[in-house]
């Protein structure tokens, strides 16, 4: 008996196994960029043709992007591992350092075993990690040992893993066996030093503020064996004393820019001797300059190598590749670069270097080769003009070793923007730009190739908008919306278009025939791409994306782009039913308080038209019921501060033309709003009068005022306005219409008062009318809250600090009475309800909240489809970066408590409220990955009314996935057997004829008889 049971137990187990999610599934209908962040230093490792990067990652606190709002987005700084392929750049693993530790000081590989490194970050945080699979093995805080000050370098000094920390006033040694045991702490006088930094793995030194440079060795128990004080020929400049750029160091010298004419190089050759004291030779670089070239000042110093060259930058322009003799203690000029535009140079073994000084044994010396960019045009930088921002740019090798040597190979590549890093390595060029992007070459003997890119300005998006691509003979349909917006009368519509078709039969119209061969289509090469998704990044670049797998189909950079603003919106200002789709790209320049309004094409990235608006810009919008009868676009406008805090803005409407302009009053209709955080104040504005009639210029007038007093506003949202809404009413249970509020002009206000206790507030407001619809209040909540609005519902999530639990809440509000012939602007009739008894006989209002019981919520989002008749879905994002769909039928805030349920809302199919919210794992969208650093999920609408495009994106990483609210209801899936179907019909058929005449025969043979 016990058997059997064990074998039905077993049986149980694979049964709900069944259930899971199978790998193969993940990337069917999705796909993930898992990036890495701005490029800041890196360690090659030839053995396995690898690349350890260290890179940076901004991290968004504030999640609000409404331009309505005076209040900018703040980030912070964190830290980023991860390991590359050199030959394609792919990624084999990624870890990211806890967001509290913003700066990083050492990453240091162990030079007796390369499958091992070190990182010091927060100037404490000492951390040892496996390099193959990027697993944490320990980590050790400095602070408990004692230690005072920052600690700035790290590394491996020997095969038994003993560890050298140096620190501000204080050198540590330290060992991990069972636990990290800290074998030594000296205390270094520091009073008149700067940074100690590694000479190798026996010496320090430090460089002070005066003409001094410090070598500090160590014995074999750590202590210090001897101090030695070299004195410099002249004091370092106070502006130059500045790590990597007034000294350089390799294992055999040391170089240092005392002066703006004046270098010391000391030699290491004899430092193993105690009883010396390094070599130094002074020189002036007047001495080596030729004669036409005398009283030039040094402007910096770079790129060493192991055989002691290296790159002096003069104040004219030049640059001087010098080799340092340690045999004759003489500096000579290997090659003087006559060339003012070079940007970046850098010694194929210098990367290393100035990452840590801790360097393999056994390496051998290696040919130097020389690498410098130069630019072949300068790339502009003004508030006027885009067009300029790509840089063409030459890399040039040189081998280094060889005195007089030419230019072994050179490359021209476009870039976008400035060269920011240049690192060389064993014949790979890698250069970081300042559009975060990537660039990997190889020199392959006397030819540099390309290898790959990444687009790392994906680690931080600020926005999306998603546009349809072209249809197919999308010419024709713009030719009819010309023949019928263009022309007036019956007789001249008449003759266009008997002319048009005699054009199309004859083959006359060759303008026509011209643009549908030149216009992509979602029909010809890109026949899979449905979709293309349009985000604008930090770095001030603009990406068009491949909906299908997440490719880069175009790119802009906006040089004059405000970094700091981390506000640059998309609207699309002309749809793909149009020949010619347009999106608007608005953001702040450099040059406050100006801002820049940039027209693309969206299907090639190309930048047709530009304004720049030089007043504060304070709200933009799109009008789509309201379009402009010559160029088709929708209407736009934005309120903009002028005069200068005048309680009235300037509208300006756009495009202004002869024809918007007669049709200007039209945008009475609308009203706006601004939010003020900083006051805790919103204030609605309506149009007044025409102010410039040459411009555009409209005078807007103060409608309403909410001041929230003692509260502050971290939260609002409002209806999205693409979600396309079907059903006006609810069929309830006993076949009567409950009339659903529907308000696109309703916005809801989340506010916060934290004294005594923290109370949030959630606000229902008529932004026409600025009239309170209904309040909610929770206690002991936190400022953690997400908003999203959908027909008549408003959700929302929230934590509770009391309980310490993940709440959602759902407001659903109905209507009593309505008159379905009546239209206004706003569905809140302000006038009947001005007291809460009278608001209660015009709207039923009921709400509802639910424990979330999977984890703290990020944000919340709404599935959009293309007609809206599929069910709408709440998209939840998790902190642990997580996508969970839930049907709103879940969150109904008319679920009826168990004791009150009626057999109405049993017909109704009203689930009996429970207050625990569990779904099974299968549901989430995001299977067994995750979309680290997850902020915003936005969604679309696709050409199937069951399938909805959700593109989540985060810092860093980037995910988009299909999904199916209602299920596929109206597609078949990959793996239908069509060729069945068709050979079951065809016998069906078949046999319905047999049958049919074996009945005929059979009753014949009946009458007979």
């Amino acid at each position: 008996m016990n058997k059997i049971l064990s074998i039905f137990y077993i049986f149980s187990l694979f049964v709900f196994l069944v259930f899971g999610i199978y790998e193969e599934e993940i990337g069917k209908r999705d796909w993930t960029i898992r990036n890495i962040g701005q490029y800041e230093n890196s360690l090659y490792f030839p053995y396995d043709d690898t690349i350890l990067v260290h890179s940076k990652l901004l991290n968004k606190i504030d999640n609000t992007e409404d331009m309505t709002t005076s209040t900018t987005t703040t980030t912070t700084t964190s830290h980023v591992i991860s390991l590359l392929n050199s030959s394609n750049g792919k990624q084999r693993w990624r870890q990211l350092l806890p967001i509290q530790e913003q700066t990083f000081q050492t990453l240091t590989f162990n030079s007796f075993d390369n499958d091992y490194f070190l990182t010091l970050t927060n100037n404490k945080m000492i951390r040892y990690w496996n390099r193959n699979n990027g697993e944490l093995l320990w980590n050790y805080d400095i602070s408990l040992a004692g230690v005072e000050g920052n600690c700035n370098v790290a590394d491996i000094i020997n095969k038994d893993g003993i560890i050298r920390i140096l620190c501000d006033q204080a050198i540590l040694f330290i060992k991990r066996e069972k636990q990290v045991v800290v074998l030594s702490n000296i205390n270094v006088d520091g009073d008149n030093a700067s940074q100690l930094k590694s000479l190798n793995l026996q010496s320090v030194y430090s460089i002070s503020k005066g003409n001094e440079i410090k070598f500090i060795e160590f014995d074999s128990k750590f202590k210090i064996s001897t101090s030695k004080i070299q004195k410099l020929s002249n004091p370092i400049q106070s502006n130059q004393l500045i790590i990597n750029e007034n000294h350089l160091i390799n294992k055999q010298i040391l170089v240092t820019l005392t002066t703006s004419s004046n270098l010391d190089i000391i030699s290491f050759s004899n430092h193993d001797d105690h009883n010396k004291s390094p070599k130094i030779f002074n020189t002036n670089l007047n001495k080596i300059l030729p004669d036409n070239q005398q009283n030039l000042e040094i402007k910096s110093i770079s790129s060493i190598s192991n055989n002691n060259q290296f790159i002096v930058v003069l104040s004219n322009g030049n640059h001087l590749l010098v080799e340092f003799s340690i045999e004759n203690n003489s500096l000579e000029i290997v090659k003087s670069i006559k060339r003012t535009n070079i940007i970046k140079t850098s010694s194929s073994l210098s990367s290393l270097s100035t990452i840590t000084t801790t360097t393999t044994t056994n390496e051998k010396p290696s040919t130097s080769l020389l690498i410098y960019l130069i630019s072949s045009n300068d790339v502009a930088d003004n508030n006027e003009k885009n067009e300029d921002n790509i840089g063409e740019y030459s890399i040039e090798i040189v081998n280094g070793g060889l005195i007089g040597s030419e230019k072994l190979s050179s490359i021209s590549k476009k870039f976008n923007g400035f060269i920011e890093k240049v690192s060389s390595f064993n014949g790979y060029i890698l250069i970081s730009m300042s559009d975060w992007s990537i660039h990997m070459f190889k020199l392959n003997g006397a030819v540099v190739e390309s290898l790959w890119s990444r687009e790392e300005s994906l680690s931080f998006i600020l926005s999306t908008e998603i546009i349809d691509y072209p249809l197919p003979d999308i010419s024709k349909l713009a030719q009819l919306q010309y023949e019928f917006n263009e022309t007036d009368g019956f007789f001249t519509h008449f003759s266009k278009r008997i002319s048009t078709q005699i054009s199309d039969i004859f083959g006359l119209n060759k303008q026509q025939q011209a643009t549908k061969v030149n216009l992509p289509t979602a029909t010809q090469e890109n026949e899979q791409i449905k979709k293309i998704i349009i985000v604008t990044t930090k770095s001030g670049k603009v990406l068009g994306l491949n909906s299908k797998d997440g490719n880069v189909l175009w790119s802009i950079l906006y040089l004059n782009f405000n970094g700091e603003s981390n506000l640059m919106k998309v609207y699309i200002t002309k749809k793909t039913v149009y020949e010619s789709p347009e999106v608007a790209i608005i953001f702040p320049l450099n040059e406050k308080p100006k801002s820049f309004i940039s027209f693309i094409n969206p299907l090639n990235g190309k930048e047709r038209h530009y304004r720049v608006i030089n007043n504060k810009l304070l709200h933009t919008n799109v009008l789509s019921q309201w379009s402009d009868p010559v160029t088709h676009a929708q209407m736009m406008y934005w309120v903009i501060n002028y005069p200068v805090d005048h309680p009235s803005p300037m509208v300006t409407l756009y495009p202004w033309n002869d024809k918007t302009r007669k049709q200007w009053s039209r945008l009475k209709q609308y009203y706006f709003y601004l939010i003020d955080k900083d006051q805790s104040e919103i204030k609605g504005y309506g149009i007044e009068s025409l102010a410039d009639g040459k411009h555009g210029g409209i005078k807007s007038i103060p409608t309403w005022n909410i001041k929230f007093n003692n509260q502050k506003i971290i939260g609002i949202s409002s209806m999205n306005p693409h979600e396309i809404i079907q059903s006006p009413a609810i069929i309830m249970g006993n076949r009567d219409l409950l009339p659903k509020y529907i308000n696109r002009n309703m916005i809801t206000i989340a506010t916060l008062d934290d004294q005594p206790a923290p109370v949030l507030t959630i606000t229902l407001v008529d932004s026409i009318t600025g009239e309170i619809i209904k309040s909610f209040k929770h206690q002991h909540s936190s400022n953690k809250i997400s908003l999203v609005q959908t027909e008549n519902s408003v959700v929302y999530s929230h934590y509770d600090l009391m309980s310490q639990t993940q709440l959602i809440s759902s407001i659903d509000l109905f209507e009593r009475n309505i008159d379905w012939k009546t239209e206004t602007v706003s569905s809140f009739n302000s006038t009947t309800a001005t007291s809460s008894g009278q608001l209660s006989d015009q709207l039923i209002i009921k709400h509802k909240s639910f424990v979330f019981a999977h984890g703290l919520i990020k944000t919340l989002s709404l599935s959009i489809t293309d007609k809206g008749i599929t069910s709408k879905h709440i998209l939840v994002g998790l902190t642990n970066g997580q996508i969970l769909p839930i049907d709103k039928k879940f969150i109904n805030a008319r679920r009826p408590y168990p004791s009150e349920a009626t057999p109405n809302d049993a017909e109704e199919q009203l689930i009996p409220y429970k207050p625990m919210l569990q779904f099974p794992p299968w549901l989430f969208t995001t299977y067994n990955s995750t979309v680290v650093g997850l902020t915003t999920i936005t969604s679309t609408g696709t050409d199937l009314e069951s399938t909805s495009l959700v593109f989540a994106y985060g810092q860093p990483d980037v995910f988009c996935v299909l999904i199916t609210p209602s299920l596929p209801y109206d597609i078949l899936s990959d793996q239908f057997n069509h060729i069945s179907l068709i050979v079951t019909s065809v016998t069906l058929l078949i046999l319905a004829f047999v049958a049919k005449n074996y009945k005929n025969s059979l009753l014949l043979s009946k009458k007979w008889k």
